[in-house]
Parts: structure tokens; C-alpha cells; sequence
């Protein structure tokens, strides 16, 4: 119901060394609560993707590594595709290597990353919902390069690693069967969850995939 908050699950993996997913998730959970546009919960139970996503409108993952079982996979892709929302962040396209529903379903699999450093995340298109009014803003974090078809999604934000002296897109969006996906590549750790503009768009994006905006 376009008038209700979104029902959001904030599933979080924790097979991953290199992140808080637990304490940032959590973190995140809070943060997206306080909205009143969208009622959040945390959890770290795979069960609930073969049967317990109706619940839902839409689920964000922090993920890492991970696999699902075919139920558990199979409950996640039918709820896309009967149009619920799904937002993958940071090492979501690092996640659920073996599950190839799931790879194409997100149209993004991790490919590498820059080191740790700052980068400008640049608005490709200002009229997007998700960036409207956004400036470009200045992060710390690792610069994610993604196995990627850009003719399937469409192209929110990028930034310029001088490493490789390449662009990569940050930001996208698309549509799986009924639902919405958004894939948002930063979020390393609590310094980038704490930046204003990660925060604003990481709200929008979980609005947008609960077709609220």
C-alpha cells in the first residue's frame, strides 16, 4: 500500500573478515527506521528467503560470501519477481558466489576493488529519483569494479579510480519480473555509513525498491 511504510528486512551475512556486517547492519537497520516512510527489521536467519519474505515489501542485503540452499534462493527470486524490492549494498555483489539466480538477478559481481582511499561519487543522472538533488560528494572507501552488464541496468552514479584511470558505475537500477532492484556499491565501513549523502540514498534506494518513490 503506497500509504504504509515499507516493510524492509535488513538481511545481513556474516561469513565475511573484512566487515562489521553484524554492528553496521544493525547500525543501518536503526538509521532507516527512524524514517517513517519505512518500518525496518534486522536479521541474520537464511530461512526466512524460502518462506518467510511475504512479510515484506522489499529486503536490503549487507552480505558477504554466503550460499543459499535452491529453496532459499528460489523463495528470494520468486518475491522479485512477483514485485518485491530487493537492495544489494557494498559486498552484496560479493555475495552468494554459487547461486547463479541470484548473480543474475543483481546484474552486478564483484570484480575487484580499488585500495582504501577518497574518491568523488559523481551524479550521472540528476533526475533520477534516488539522486534527485544530490550533489556529487567526496568519500572513503574501496572503489568497487563490477562484472557488469550496463545495457540492463540503468546508471545512477559513478566514480574515476586514477589507479586504473577507469570510471565505474556506483549506483543502478533496474526491474526483475515485477520487482525493483538497486545496487549501491559503497559502505565499507562506519566512516562512509556515517556520511550524509551515503545515508540519503541508501533511504531512497529502500524506498524506491518498496515502490514508494
Amino acid at each position: 500500500m503506497p500509504d504504509q511504510p515499507v516493510k524492509l528486512l535488513v538481511f545481513v551475512g556474516t561469513e565475511g573478515i573484512y566487515h562489521d556486517h553484524e554492528g553496521q547492519g544493525r547500525f543501518l537497520t536503526e538509521l532507516l527506521d527512524k524514517d517513517p516512510q519505512i518500518d525496518a527489521a534486522f536479521s541474520r536467519d537464511y530461512d526466512v528467503m524460502a518462506d518467510g519474505l511475504s512479510a515484506y515489501d522489499a529486503t536490503l542485503f549487507y552480505t558477504d560470501v554466503g550460499h543459499f540452499t535452491p529453496e532459499q534462493e528460489q523463495g528470494l527470486l520468486a518475491f522479485i519477481d512477483q514485485g518485491g524490492g530487493f537492495f544489494g549494498l557494498h559486498t552484496a555483489d560479493a555475495s552468494f558466489r554459487e547461486n547463479a539466480g541470484y548473480r543474475q538477478m543483481l546484474n552486478g559481481f564483484f570484480d575487484g576493488h580499488s585500495p582504501y582511499m577518497d574518491f568523488t561519487v559523481t551524479i550521472k543522472d540528476p533526475g533520477d529519483p534516488i539522486a534527485a538533488g544530490l550533489e556529487d560528494f567526496q568519500v572513503t572507501d574501496e572503489l568497487h569494479y563490477l562484472k557488469h552488464d550496463p545495457a540492463r541496468s540503468h546508471h545512477i552514479m559513478e566514480a574515476y579510480d586514477p589507479g586504473r584511470d577507469q570510471t565505474h558505475v556506483m549506483a543502478y537500477r533496474h526491474t526483475h519480473g515485477q520487482g525493483r532492484v538497486f545496487f549501491f556499491a559503497l559502505g565499507h565501513d562506519q566512516q562512509v555509513l556515517d556520511n550524509p549523502s551515503f545515508q540519503e540514498i541508501v533511504r531512497r534506494g529502500a524506498l524506491w525498491v518498496g515502490k514508494r518513490l
